[in-house]
């Protein structure tokens, strides 16, 4: 058995020291004012180092601090805060002795061995002891050089007491707390008398300094430190911050300062934070399919495959509208205006208007263009004859199906440039439309409302065919009496074991030809994580349970009159570009559903690939696969295996990322909105009308497709986005108001076939109504408002 010594903090080297006196020692070294002190190694309770008296003379023989620093303490896995025993303002040889002796039989006390199984699945530690100089403080604190729990690496936490800290982290006294930017500058400050703890000039050097500290730990810190009453500055500990998640912002685009992003039109095709793995194929084929798409126009599109057009931040996606805008000032008839129309709704001031190419080359441009137009249908049958004949390995060793994807991923690409193609007459006559209304003005609400009438009329749009089919399934369940209330209140999973049985007749096979038919379909389905309808059919039975229990309630569902399209009958130039959107429309939809199609296809490929990888043991489930980029899980099989930490680190920090929101436009980089309850509850939310008719009623708020479960008949909806996953609940509602959005999205499509009043782009409605409000959603006027009469019937 070792004896038991004393090693000053500035003699430490290679001893496992445990995390407290190694953090000190790294501080020591570093030349930070760490209070004097030693560490007790190999001790245990009745056997104390010989040298432990001199030792506490040496630094001298007063009041210590005594604290554990068991290895494995303070590490960036495990904290063990509070679980060993500390003792303050011991003073005297036999005090110090009893101290030491307090904190060694802590290792094996009852919350100690809990904390230590579940964190490191030990039972047996290694206990060393810290003793150091009390700090005769004026004020004491933590300071965090990352957010602690949402991970940003550009933000600095400071709290701060009056004192010792003992109280602070002991959780017996509430803080001055300060949110603090890398360059210094306070963002949050929170009081808890009527002066601050901290000078301003204090809070600098208290931040300069821990940053220093940073740089050469080499990661994120948490940091305990004192003022003394002289107004010295002093180190207490410095540990890694525990379980800190990966950078929010780790994959972020790097941005040109001048550059103008929104979120409009990619928000509503890829809501929320998206995985890295779909970063790097979803994001990637949108932005690789775009500078195909416009070097087919004779844009000047540099050759390369880097991102041009897609931005990331905070995992959410992003346009970039100043380099869209140089590639529209080169085609004839298209400007910098009618672009920002067609993917904002509105002109973007922000955005300059970039230089336009010569007459001769816009014009040799805008022919190249239409001729595009007008091979749409050959685009789309392209797509459908790609979709068709892909075909994925799915047996094999990790390797094997890592190059068996990577060899197709031009697929995917290539996919995303004939949806584009086939597509891009839906984007282009929606402000053409719009423009021949306003006759060349801003338009107003108004126009957009009667180009909302003018698109109503499409017919055989397939994604309106998704809400069509769950009606159809509901008429089914409504004919079998003995069944269908006991369906309607079943538990979603009994409820889908039924309808798949021989017991559901009709009912079975109709519910199969929907899978057959839009299986591949879901909320958020560009995202590769996201599981479709065929795999997981748990919200197709939410939708039709809803829908269900609403019919049983009401009665037959009302439908709204096909609007009757007065100025399009008026006008001869829109009488003949009406047909042509409505085409546009479909086409759109389908060449939608095709790519999904193909997306599909490579999210069972990567599914395929994470039960392999996990297999083989390069990473710890399958769900990881989908939190390293397809970059990295071929550097992963190429022996980079701390990938697989990265992976789990960074799927610990999505869920901070999803419900971020951001400014409709930006410059530069965005910061995460904080939206706040309204204050003025009677004033109008204004977005874009693209759907007509007024209704009021129940608010249902609901930020994700789960809580669409709760949607109840006659409610009006109220979302972040609707994509094609919502669409089954639209034969419940009374109407659709979302924050992102625009009149050909697909929430738009659907609700003017269900002749639902709609308005979109909203922008902040999720976080100014509350379910239960009263609301009047105003489809002719593009309004949101708080209403004081009773709900009342739709309207036009």
């Amino acid at each position: 058995m070792t004896e038991p010594r004393c090693i000053p903090l500035e003699a430490i080297s290679d001893e496992a020291v445990g995390g407290k006196a190694e953090g000190l020692a790294r501080l020591l070294a570093q030349g930070f004012d760490v209070p004097s002190g030693f560490v007790v190694l190999g001790a245990s309770p009745g056997r104390l180092p010989d040298e432990l008296d001199e030792h506490y003379v040496r630094i001298g023989a007063g009041k210590v601090a005594v604290r554990s620093s068991a290895v494995g303490e303070d590490s960036g896995s495990a904290s063990f805060a509070g679980q060993y025993e500390t003792v303050l303002n011991v003073e005297g040889i036999e005090a110090l002795r009893a101290a030491i002796e307090d904190c060694l039989r802590s290792v094996e006390n009852a919350r100690a061995l809990a904390y230590r199984d579940a964190q490191t699945g030990q039972r047996e530690a290694e206990m060393n002891i810290v003793v150091q100089q009390m700090v005769d403080a004026r004020s004491a604190g933590v300071l965090f050089t990352a957010h602690p729990v949402n991970a940003r690496r550009d933000r600095i936490v400071v709290d701060a007491v009056s004192g010792l800290g003992d109280d602070l982290v002991s959780g017996r006294a509430t803080p001055d707390h300060w949110l603090i930017a890398r360059d210094g500058s306070v963002i949050e400050r929170e009081l808890q008398g009527d002066e601050p703890v901290l000078s301003d000039a204090e809070l600098t050097r208290l931040v300069d300094e821990a940053l220093v500290a940073e740089q050469q730990y080499g990661a994120p810190l948490d940091i305990e430190w004192a003022i003394d009453r002289a107004g010295g500055l002093r180190w207490l500990q410095a540990r890694p911050i525990t379980q800190l998640p990966a950078d929010p912002n780790e994959l972020d685009t790097k941005p040109n300062p001048d550059d103008v992003y929104t979120w409009c039109n990619i928000g509503e095709m890829m809501p929320g934070a998206v995985t890295p793995l779909t970063f790097s194929v979803t994001a990637r084929g949108i932005d690789l399919g775009m500078q195909r798409a416009y070097r087919r126009m004779g844009a000047k599109v540099p050759h390369g495959e880097g991102l041009r057009y897609v931005g990331m931040y905070y995992g959410h996606l992003f346009l970039n509208l100043s380099s869209l805008s140089e590639l529209a000032s080169a085609v004839a008839g298209s400007t910098k205006s009618q672009m920002c129309i067609a993917l904002c709704g509105r002109d973007i001031d922000e955005v300059m208007e970039p230089e336009p190419e010569p007459a001769w080359r816009r014009a040799l441009n805008g022919a190249r263009y239409f001729s595009l137009l007008v091979s749409a249908s050959k685009h789309r049958s392209d797509l459908d004859a790609l979709a068709a004949g892909l075909e994925l390995r799915r047996l094999g060793t990790a390797r094997q199906l890592y190059r068996a994807i990577d060899e197709n991923l031009p697929q995917v690409w290539r996919a995303y440039e004939l949806h584009l193609l086939s597509s891009s007459s839906a984007g282009a006559l929606s402000p053409i439309l719009l423009g021949i209304l306003a006759k060349g003005e801003e338009p107003t609400q108004e126009h957009h409302a009667e180009v909302a009438d003018m698109l109503a009329g499409a017919k055989d749009v397939e994604s309106a065919d998704i809400a069509e089919g769950v009606e159809r399934l509901i008429e089914l369940l409504l004919v079998q009496e003995s069944v269908k209330e006991a369906f309607a209140a079943a538990d979603p999973e009994a409820a889908l074991v039924w309808i798949c049985s021989s017991d559901a007749g009709e009912a079975r096979d109709e519910f199969r030809r929907y899978l057959d038919r839009h299986g591949h379909r879901a909320v958020r389905e560009l995202e590769l994580r996201q599981k479709e309808w065929a795999v997981d059919p748990a919200p197709l039975i939410a939708s039709l349970q809803s829908g269900l229990r609403a019919r049983l309630e009401l009665g037959a569902r009302h439908r709204m009159p096909a609007p009757k399209q007065r100025a399009a009958q008026d006008h001869p130039v829109l009488r003949r570009l009406l047909p042509l959107a409505h085409a546009a429309i479909r086409t759109r939809e389908h060449t939608k559903s095709a790519l999904v199609a193909v997306t599909t296809a490579f999210k069972h490929a990567y599914r395929t690939l994470g039960s392999q990888l996990t297999q083989e043991g390069w990473l710890p489930d399958p769900d990881a696969v989908f939190f390293l980029t397809h970059q990295e899980l071929g550097e992963l099989l190429g022996g980079r295996r701390e990938l697989s930490g990265v992976a789990v680190s960074r799927r610990r920090v999505i869920d901070y990322q999803m419900p971020l929101h951001f400014a409709e436009v930006f410059r530069n980089r965005p910061d995460p909105l904080e939206l706040g309850p309204a204050v003025d509850g009677d004033r109008a939310l204004v977005g874009k009308p693209v759907s007509r008719g007024k209704v009021t009623g129940r608010a249902r708020v609901v930020e994700t497709l789960e809580q669409a479960a709760a949607l109840e008949a006659g409610e009006i909806l109220i979302a972040p986005i609707t994509d094609v996953g919502w669409t089954p609940y639209f034969s419940l509602i009374a109407g659709l108001a979302t924050d992102v959005g625009s009149a050909v999205s697909h929430g738009a499509v659907v609700a003017r076939e269900y002749g639902l009043p709609a308005v979109v782009n909203l922008r902040v409605a999720t976080s100014r109504i509350q379910t239960g409000d009263l609301v009047t959603l105003d489809g002719d006027r593009g309004t949101l408002t708080h209403a004081e009469a009773e709900p009342g019937s739709r309207g036009s």
